[in-house]
């Protein structure tokens, strides 16, 4: 069992989702990076429901493996 921590950090403002706004994510079983949904949840239970919302583009993100 593998687990993997990813960085995903906001690049540029996109409604409530500010430039700089980050959140850790966790993969485990897997050696893939985050989905566009996992980021999306992640934002939301972070900074609040409707800070980052559906439709959403990866690109607005940096992910890092940490």
């Amino acid at each position: 069992m593998s687990t993997h921590l990813y960085k995903g950090t906001a690049k540029k403002e996109y409604g409530k989702l500010e430039k700089g706004m980050s959140v850790e994510i966790i993969i485990r079983n897997a050696s893939r990076p985050p989905s566009q949904r996992e980021v999306i949840d992640a934002i939301n239970q972070k900074y609040g429901t409707n800070t980052a919302v559906n439709g959403l583009s990866l690109s607005n993100f940096e992910i890092r493996k940490l």
